[in-house]
């Protein structure tokens, strides 16, 4: 016998019509009201005669696990939990974000780290242990590196150390990443980044300079925009091979600069390779910046819609679900670690600095001394392990959120700390802003006689993923 699967979302909108959208196959129909009528009535009967429905949308409910068998999407949900783990305890790959100091140059007033003004940088000694700790990893075939902190770039000569060292070993050194104020991203180190094998460079800038200055700023106090963007000039202008993305961090008092600051750069930058995202920010406990400037889940969400409608090209871009999410990430995967400048290891980037967060040393004939939290990352932060979200219709789309604010969430009893995905709560407002800019595409493409208008003669059509057969439209 046949169920109404759990994961379908059935819904009227008075502007577009009627919809079905699964999330275990990640479906999305577009039906007629006859079409609509019958899965409701299926819905809430699933024992009812079928009626005169094309029998190939009812075969093609089968295929999209609208309709199911029984214990089916069980069955579903332990193939993805067992994927996951698999993806968890690989052992084939060691990453590893290495934090050559905690110092930095900035005082932003959001950020999460209390320790910029720590004169550690990374002796020979850690460095020498470093090197004997990644040894120590005989499974590996493939190592990967972010360079993080602090300022990594105060320590520049660690780094060119490390990479060095790296590259005598028997080990495929894959590639390397840096995030970086950029202030002190000068042509000298720029034109190493490809011998220290830096396939990637984040940077942050929080918006035009009016409001960048009034956040990221030196420890003196004075600004850094225009140091930072004559740097990434000399970046995009060299022979540097990889890529550079701008990171804007985002809250209320700077919302409204991104959009122009993302049409600048990437107007500036015609040509180059540069990408420009938002990330929202999230205070630090025990930080002065008023808390009240963070922005909620539904101010986010309102973000992205806009963001979606401002940036996006196609319909699928930046808001359409994406499917089979395992969040996979150095928190629960065995072989990552945050390392930092006396050799303490994390799991973390969030909780570089933190005592309580370390989780072993490198100088340690076992590296792990903190079990519990290693534990705690990797089972704690399972969504398959939590009844709630094993019953959340949204779970195959959403992976279970962030590892790092789940734990603090659920096990640190945080308060009012968002880890859900916001597909919980807005599912359809996504689903229709992907479906308006699909009809756009469509309609835009229809007028310019480039292609002719997918119609839905059979009374459904399936949207997402996008049908390869289209149908003319009937003069």
């Amino acid at each position: 016998m046949l169920h109404w699967s759990k994961y379908n979302t059935l819904f009227h909108s008075e502007r577009f019509g009627y919809f079905l959208y699964n999330a275990l196959s990640n479906t999305f129909f577009e039906i007629d009201k006859t079409h609509f009528l019958f899965l409701e009535e299926l819905r809430n009967n699933p024992q009812m005669s079928s009626p005169a429905i094309d029998h190939q949308f009812q075969v093609l409910l089968q295929e999209q696990k609208i309709l199911v068998k029984e214990g089916e999407e069980k069955k579903d949900l332990m193939t993805r939990h067992y994927r996951r783990n698999l993806l968890s305890l690989d052992n084939s790959h060691l990453n590893l974000s290495i934090c050559p100091t905690f110092r930095c140059n900035f005082r932003c007033p959001y950020c999460f780290e209390h320790t910029q003004q720590s004169a550690t940088v990374m002796h020979a000694e850690t460095v020498n242990q470093l090197i004997s700790f990644i040894k120590n990893f005989r499974n590996i075939s493939r190592l990967s590196v972010t360079w993080y902190g602090g300022e990594p770039t105060l320590a520049f000569g660690v780094i060119q150390n490390i990479t060095r060292r790296i590259k005598e070993l028997d080990i495929a050194f894959e590639e390397a990443g840096l995030v970086t104020n950029a202030y002190l991203l000068n042509s000298e180190k720029i034109s190493q980044l490809n011998d220290l094998n830096i396939k990637a460079i984040q940077i942050t800038l929080d918006g035009p300079e009016n409001l960048h200055d009034t956040r990221r700023v030196l420890a003196n106090g004075h600004p850094t925009y225009q140091r930072i963007m004559s740097n990434i000039d000399v970046l995009m202008n060299s022979t540097y091979e990889g890529s550079c993305n701008i990171r804007v961090n985002i809250d209320k008092n700077n919302i409204s600069g991104f959009f122009g600051l993302r049409s600048y750069l990437l107007e500036r930058f015609k040509g180059k390779n540069l990408s420009v995202y938002a990330g929202i920010v999230d205070t630090a406990r025990g930080r002065n910046f008023d808390n009240n400037c963070n922005l909620c889940a539904k101010e986010w969400k309102e973000f992205t819609i806009a963001q979606y409608r401002h940036i996006s090209d196609t319909p699928s871009e930046g808001i359409y679900p994406v499917s089979n999410v395992c969040n996979i990430c150095s928190a629960n995967s065995l072989n990552s670690f945050v390392i930092g400048p006396e050799g303490e290891l994390y799991k973390c980037w969030e909780d570089v600095g933190k005592q309580d967060m370390v989780v072993g040393s490198i100088f340690m004939a076992a590296p792990l001394s903190n079990s519990e939290l290693v534990t705690l990352y990797n089972v704690g932060s399972d969504p398959y392990l939590d009844t709630e979200c094993w019953d959340c219709k949204v779970l195959p789309i959403c992976g279970g959120g962030c590892a790092n604010r789940r734990l603090r969430a659920k096990h640190f009893h945080e308060e009012d700390l968002e880890f859900c995905s916001l597909y919980k709560d807005n599912l359809v407002t996504y689903l229709l802003e992907y479906y308006d800019v699909l009809l756009t595409k469509e309609l835009c493409g229809d007028v310019l006689n480039q292609h002719a208008k997918v119609t839905n003669k059979k009374g459904y059509r399936m949207v997402h993923p996008e049908r390869k057969e289209t149908e003319s439209r009937p003069d």
